[in-house]
């Protein structure tokens, strides 16, 4: 988990899925922003210290792609991941299809995001993943993707605080 354990959370919904959920303390407007363009996603969605995101490709539409690859600057170790929105409902859900980038021979992820106002000012983000079979939900917890996203989520309240 991350330092903030009380706004992000972790479960699962049977064998094939996780599901995060992070509240923020900005509006949902903005943190649909942050989400959706490009060169704000390269400022937040970075994992641990270290890492960079040289590509951050999105056309956020329905059947449009995004490619997103990380560098870690201390080995120059890469991954990335690619995909297609599926539906985008605009300030609201996003699903799409996500697969790793060096692995095609993979089933891809279907990754439903929710973007809910929380009534107060603040932003709930939820997270659904769905995996093809249990054994590939196994190995993606098992690279450490939910510590990662507690980071990334780390910076984009940073990010979203500077843009308020």
């Amino acid at each position: 988990m991350n330092a903030n354990d009380t706004a992000f959370e972790v479960s699962r919904d049977g064998d094939r899925a996780v599901v995060t959920k992070r509240t923020f303390n900005a509006p949902v407007e903005l943190l649909w922003r942050c989400y959706t363009e490009p060169e704000l996603v390269k400022k937040w969605l970075l994992g641990p210290p270290g890492w960079t995101m040289p590509v951050c490709e999105m056309d956020v539409r329905p059947g449009g792609k995004y490619r997103y690859r990380w560098r870690s600057e201390e080995n120059g170790y890469e991954f990335g991941f690619l995909g297609d929105f599926v539906s985008v409902d605009e300030g609201r859900q996003i699903v799409s299809n996500e697969l790793p980038e060096d692995a095609p021979e993979m089933s891809p992820a279907v990754n439903t995001i929710d973007f809910v106002a929380d009534g107060e000012g603040g932003s709930v983000l939820v997270m659904h993943m769905q995996y093809a079979d249990a054994a590939t939900c196994e190995a993606a917890v098992a690279t450490g993707m939910t510590d990662g996203m507690g980071l990334s989520f780390d910076g984009l309240e940073k990010l979203m605080d500077g843009l308020k």
